[in-house]
């Protein structure tokens, strides 16, 4: 299957569904879905610590792409969550590329959950996705946190912004 890798926050916030469009300087050509994997390090200008990085996530739907760019050069995909699968690690690269299918395990179970999810975050219906879903794969991102901002969410009780305070301070 054809993968694209996009950096944490992003590609975790198209899981949520708070990330509609993927802006890319190039058009995906005849590609209509793609396996979502989060790049191996986060975005160095938004927090994306805490979400899992180096990981193939889900299979995303392109349901439509500008014909022209935007004043700032970028096609606008738009993007949806079409498929939950079983995590795995993939080593990511630019652009398009291939990810053999046979490592790639749907989780059809999820597909009704997730687009109720996806409609309303807070509904009951979509509690399935969250919890069997999008909680492991946050355990697998707090995993691999650097153990400077583990110990300070430690020490805070869990307060996400103060380690995002910490990592902005260091300039990460």
């Amino acid at each position: 299957m054809r993968a694209l890798s996009i950096k944490n926050p992003y590609a975790f916030e198209i899981l949520e569904g708070t990330k509609k469009i993927e802006y890319r300087t190039w058009l995906p050509g005849d590609v209509t879905s793609f396996l979502l994997v989060s790049s191996s390090r986060p975005s160095g200008v938004d927090f994306g610590l805490g979400m899992p990085n180096g990981y193939a996530l889900a299979i995303i739907s392109i349901d439509g792409t500008t014909t022209t760019k935007d004043r700032d050069g970028y096609y606008h995909w738009q993007v949806v969550p079409k498929m939950p699968i079983e995590p795995f690690k993939v080593k990511g690269k630019l652009h398009f590329y291939d990810v053999d299918d046979k490592l790639i395990k749907p989780q059809p179970q999820l597909v009704q959950s997730m687009a109720a999810f996806l409609k309303d975050d807070k509904s009951a219906a979509g509690k399935k996705y969250f919890d069997q879903f999008l909680i492991p794969l946050e355990l697998i991102g707090i995993e691999q946190m650097p153990k400077k901002y583990l110990k300070i969410l430690d020490d805070t009780n869990g307060d996400w912004n103060t380690v995002a305070k910490e990592w902005v301070r260091a300039g990460k």
